[in-house]
Parts: structure tokens; sequence; C-alpha cells
């Protein structure tokens, strides 16, 4: 028993490399011998943990990711339970809590490396991780006034690009905080780009004026 722990706790230092340097550089920059040059190890020695080598260790990387980030989504969708706003922030706040993923990025270059099996396995996984849920959230609040009926995909993928747009925004010298950054990407989505002010200008106008 103490022999199958030490093998769990290898394997799990494994994907916790693997994916630091996946997410940060992409799937087809990173070798098995970068994976293990960073674990200390031989290169063969990651054969023992994945028989498949490159593209398995990335499938199980991956789906270990997606489905820790589906558990804390929908903790946080639950926290904010009722308003959209609260829950687009407590799902923000997850985003900010753990290491930062382009998500699309991924989806869209990442997966088109893989075998179409292992593709279509991760795509599927990534769907039921990120999409759903937050799709399910966007047609709550339409059946609930919050928002005007928009597609839902259509606000999903708005919702993760803007929340990517917190990695690159974050380069940037002077940039606030990421929390700031943010309240602005879910305003943005939520309220659009006009002035805040002007539907308060024009209801605060007398008839007959202005």
């Amino acid at each position: 028993m103490h022999m199958e722990q030490e093998v769990r706790d290898s394997t799990q230092r494994v994907l916790d490399v693997a994916e630091a340097l996946f997410v940060d550089r992409g799937y087809n920059a990173i070798t098995l011998r970068d994976i293990a040059d960073e674990l200390g190890i031989k290169q063969a020695s990651l054969y023992y943990h994945f028989p498949g080598g490159k593209e398995q260790l990335f499938l199980a990387m991956a789906e270990r990711m997606f489905e820790r980030h589906r558990q804390g989504i929908v903790a946080a969708l639950d926290a904010g339970k009722g308003d959209l706003r609260a829950q687009l922030r407590q799902v923000a706040e997850w985003f900010s809590s753990q290491r930062p993923v382009k998500f699309i990025t991924m989806l869209h270059a990442d997966l088109a490396a893989l075998t179409p099996e292992h593709k279509e396995q991760l795509a599927q996984k990534a769907h039921a991780a990120m999409f759903r849920p937050l799709r399910d959230t966007f047609i709550a609040a339409q059946a609930r006034g919050e928002i005007r009926p928009v597609h839902p995909d259509l606000l999903v993928g708005s919702f993760l690009w803007l929340m990517d747009g917190l990695n690159y925004g974050e380069m940037r010298a002077g940039a606030p905080p990421r929390q700031v950054m943010a309240e602005e990407l879910i305003s943005l989505l939520l309220d659009g780009l006009l002035p805040r002010t002007t539907e308060a200008t024009v209801q605060a106008t007398p008839a007959g004026q202005g």
C-alpha cells in the first residue's frame, strides 16, 4: 500500500510539472525531455507512468485540469446563485486563484495536434467542465429576465475570452489589480461600452427639455 501511494504521488508530481509547462508554452513547444529535465529524472522514467508518451501525458493532465475547473466553477456558481453578476464574479475569483490558462487557445491549438479520438475525448471533457455549467447559468439568467436573449454559446465563449484577457492585461506595466480588471470585464459583458451615465441622464431630464 505504501508503494502504491508513492506511485500515485509520483504520478501527480509529473502531472503538476506537465501542466505548468504545457499551459505556459503549449503542447507543440514542449517535449518529454523538457518535462523530465524539470522533474530531474530520466526521460525514460516518464514512460513508467505514461506508456503512451507525450500525448497520453497531455491527455491525463488536461482531463485532471478540466475536472478541477469543473468543480471550482460549479462551486462558484452555487455561491452566487440567483444573481448573474455575482456568479460571474465568483467564477472570475476562481480563475484568479488558479494558474492562468488560455482555454480558448488551448482548445483550438493544442487539441489540433492530438489524434482525432483524443481530440474528441478532450473536447467533450472541456465542454462538460467549462461550457455546460456557464451555459446553464446564462440560460437561467435569461429566464429570470436579468439579461436579454442572446445565444448562450456566444455568451460563454465571450466570457471565457474575457477571462483569457486577464492574463494578457496583467503583462502590461502599471496594470490594475486582477480583481479590478475582472470586474471591468464582467461589466463590459453585462453592461456594454456605452457611458454608464447616459441612461440616468435621459431619465433625469424633464419632459420637453433637452
